[in-house]
């Protein structure tokens, strides 16, 4: 697999196969014999496909097999697994040994990325980090799962933009993420995404608020760190473990 030279390329809404014979057209020019896919969807537990794709529509795919059928070997990645795992191959050895990573991802969803002990926490069921899926009750009578509140796919920038919207997102943000990061007790913490990545005042304001709610003997020194090279990181990410998984089977 190669990782130079190759221009990622966006593409329109289409099938599963449609895109992945354009892919194979990729693969075929760049003279190498598979691909790595990070993909911004639901994983199957075998890491053969994907059961479910909702930013552009797909159900079912087996997209291991579909990449096969054009004689390609395919590794398949969770996009905000394979960022984790790029965030964490950008830290140097002494970073590294000082804990694990958390990625915090605020963009059209809001997931997790977690590399703990050294290794990617996919899951049994390849769902670590869907914290955005969580059922909660907002009020009397509405009960949905988080993202729709933290999620920018389910309001409008200008609503993003609010000031009041803003508090309250805040507010559902650190309940949710206070938990977590008391639970893994990461030595890095990224905070990325469009929401927070277009808005550094916000993302400060979370952590203030976020050092108010955890432990302060812990956390007083809590800080939020941006990306190291923002969505390339995913690609780096998604490579790097295919190339891994390639010299395991190897």
């Amino acid at each position: 697999m190669r990782a130079d030279g190759f221009q990622p390329q966006r593409m329109a809404r289409r099938s599963a196969q449609a895109i992945m014979g354009q892919l194979a057209q990729f693969a075929n020019e760049a003279q190498c014999g598979g691909l790595a896919i990070s993909f911004a969807g639901w994983i199957d537990a075998d890491g053969q496909g994907i059961s479910a794709g909702p930013n552009i529509g797909w159900g079912q795919e087996q997209l291991v097999q579909l990449a096969s059928n054009y004689g390609l070997a395919c590794h398949l990645e969770n996009d905000l697994d394979a960022r984790a795992w790029g965030e964490w191959t950008a830290l140097n050895p002494e970073e590294q040994a000082k804990g694990d990573l958390l990625v915090i991802n605020a963009g059209s969803g809001f997931a997790l990325g977690l590399v703990v002990g050294g290794k990617l926490l996919r899951g049994a069921r390849r769902r670590a980090g869907e914290i955005g899926h969580i059922q909660r009750r907002f009020d009397a009578t509405t009960k949905d799962c988080i993202e729709r509140v933290l999620g920018g796919a389910h309001h409008s920038p200008g609503q993003l933009d609010n000031p009041g919207f803003q508090d309250d997102w805040l507010t559902q943000a650190t309940q949710v993420l206070a938990p977590v990061i008391t639970a893994f007790d990461p030595a890095h913490i990224i905070a990325t995404g469009g929401i927070l990545d277009n808005r550094p005042e916000l993302m400060e304001r979370l952590n203030q608020e976020l050092i108010e709610v955890l432990p302060p003997a812990w956390w007083s020194e809590l800080k939020l760190k941006p990306s190291t090279s923002g969505e390339e990181r995913a690609r780096i990410g998604v490579i790097d473990l295919a190339q891994r998984a390639q010299h395991t089977k190897g």
